[in-house]
């Protein structure tokens, strides 16, 4: 039987990817919607059987991203073409994974800044040692997790995204991030208190600009590390230190690194990546990953890292 060509405008592996990604993602969320769970309050804490579905819809991006790369490239080409292997020095892999760090956490500052001139956020004190530490050590154990999200989305989902241009790209795959979430949000995980939807939509947005951010750091860094550093920092940092600085319930629709007043910021940050793409790729029409090809991502240990983008995007090109 005669193979016939994929479509120019689905990518190779794109579409049994989503369609799994977000099967999974409402499969592992059933024992919640059977079990009538909904989050109402801030304050409410996750049940363990809440968690378990969580880490369960976490894992499923990586193993179906492995999946399908290994079936046609080999378990060790699957690998290194998704990013699990380093491909530059480690202290330049240590380098972006600091810097990384640091990119969620501005986003929030600069939130909470609006959120506090709104009325919204009353800041009350600094965060000290007795709280950065528990932080700390629950990021080391969660990174796995968000590993099995980055694998998915940036070594996976994101070089098959790039034939619609890089910025695009960007903003495409951070609106799937954010509908890939919506059984988790429905039920009141991201914006307790607050109808679906209102939640959904929010959620999606914030994803979309959040998830453009943490993409455009793998593509600067080469570096899927440093996607998952950001994605810790969010959800390990940012999240929790949100509600520690202050004395009040924080309302996570109003304040905090998923809320309305970290947008600003966060369109700022994707405009800027939208520029300076512009400017480096010296074309008008932001559409073309030329750039991806011909440029380097960093001066630092930038060499190895962008040739292994590279093997990425080619792969994804080749697989079907």
């Amino acid at each position: 039987m005669k193979r016939t060509s994929t479509p120019p405008n689905s990518p190779p592996g794109l579409t049994p990817f989503l369609a799994i990604s977000f099967a999974g993602a409402w499969i592992t969320m059933i024992p919640l919607w059977a079990d009538g769970l909904r989050r109402t309050n801030a304050a409410q804490q996750t049940p363990p059987l809440a968690a378990l579905c969580m880490i369960l819809m976490m894992l499923v991006p990586a193993l179906t991203a492995f999946g399908l790369t290994a079936r046609r490239r080999g378990a060790r080409g699957a690998l290194r073409v998704l990013g699990l292997t380093r491909a530059t020095p480690w202290r330049h892999e240590l380098r972006c994974v600091a810097a990384a760090l640091t990119v969620p956490l501005g986003l929030t500052a600069a939130g909470l800044a609006v959120s506090t001139l709104a009325g919204w956020y009353t800041p009350a004190h600094l965060p000290g040692p007795g709280t950065i530490a528990p932080l700390v050590l629950s990021a080391l154990v969660s990174a796995p997790l968000y590993f099995g999200e980055e694998l998915g989305w940036q070594g996976y989902l994101l070089p098959r995204l790039l034939h619609h241009g890089r910025t695009r790209g960007l903003l495409i795959g951070g609106a799937i991030w954010g509908a890939w979430h919506v059984p988790m949000t429905a039920l009141g995980g991201s914006y307790p208190g607050h109808p679906a939807l209102l939640g959904i939509p929010v959620a999606v947005v914030t994803a979309m600009l959040l998830g453009t951010v943490i993409a455009a750091v793998r593509l600067s860094t080469g570096s899927v590390w440093a996607a998952v550093a950001a994605h810790v920092s969010l959800n390990e940092f940012a999240l929790p230190l949100t509600r520690h600085i202050s004395d009040e319930l924080v309302d996570p629709l109003l304040a905090g690194p998923l809320s309305i007043s970290t947008w600003p910021a966060s369109a700022l940050a994707v405009l800027g990546i939208w520029l300076t793409h512009r400017r480096r790729a010296g074309h008008p029409a932001l559409g073309n990953d030329a750039a991806i090809h011909n440029k380097p991502a960093m001066r630092i240990g930038r060499k190895n890292g962008n040739a292994d983008w590279r093997s990425a995007i080619a792969a994804a090109r080749r697989d079907n």
